[in-house]
């Protein structure tokens, strides 16, 4: 596991206030057609109650929303909620930490986990939430860093000399297999496990933002090259363990 943590972080009262501000800056989001590749692979069933944990500005909701899902929303940072009520009005929403969150357990058929739980004071806390919120039959889907991405973080220390801090309170990596270990040791047992690179986007504005920038567009055609373990971030379907209360 490879950490960074600004010395200003001591807790999670720090991290909040730090997305707050973060968020009042515009804040953070994946691409529109990396929500819907998402929830494509989900393959969702219309009625079904999807929860997004660390849900920032509420894109992925609003999709899935579109789909026939019931979405509830949370984050820890008032900022991104504010910021997700002003775009997603109707969208259920909920101030909560990931590490303690205010939901009854077995409430959710999804909880998704997107590229937020290696920034947690306590990433096992946030794992046991989510265990804690599935239903018997749910699905987890937990995005998560790789700490030796060939077209990423490899890349990255060979021109700095540095792992890549993207300004976020705390920043982690870890290996496919340690991430799994981490998921594992926490109430969730990992069905199967896919990559993300870059794919063809699948909105005008997505395709607008690849044309300006077409080394995007040759990563995703040269992906089939990069070995699995060496991928940027790795996408972990996850169940109930059987030994989870």
């Amino acid at each position: 596991m490879i950490e960074i943590r600004h010395a200003t972080i001591v807790d999670s009262s720090d991290s909040q206030f730090a997305y707050d501000n973060l968020y009042s800056d515009g804040g953070i989001d994946l691409s529109d057609s990396y929500y819907l590749w998402l929830l494509e692979k989900i393959k969702p069933v219309p009625g079904n109650v999807l929860v997004d944990v660390s849900c920032g500005r509420g894109k992925l909701l609003n999709f899935a929303s579109k789909l026939g899902l019931k979405v509830i929303g949370l984050d820890f940072s008032m900022g991104a909620i504010k910021v997700a009520q002003r775009n997603y009005p109707d969208l259920n929403l909920i101030i909560s930490d990931g590490e303690k969150i205010a939901l009854k357990a077995q409430c959710a058929d999804y909880v998704t986990h997107i590229g937020n739980l290696e920034h947690y004071q306590n990433p096992d806390l946030g794992v046991q939430e989510v265990a804690r919120l599935l239903k018997p039959d749910g699905t987890a889907v937990i995005l998560l860093p790789n700490g030796f991405s060939i077209a990423g973080n490899i890349q990255h220390v060979r021109k700095t000399g540095w792992v890549f801090d993207d300004g976020q309170p705390i920043q982690r990596y870890n290996t496919r297999e340690g991430w799994r270990e981490l998921l594992e040791a926490n109430g969730l047992e990992v069905v199967k496990t896919i990559r993300y690179e870059h794919f063809l986007p699948r909105t005008k504005r997505d395709w607008l933002s690849h044309l300006k920038r077409p080394s995007r567009l040759l990563r995703w055609a040269f992906t089939w090259a990069i070995p699995f373990n060496l991928s940027n971030c790795f996408v972990y379907f996850c169940r109930r363990s059987s030994t989870t209360d």
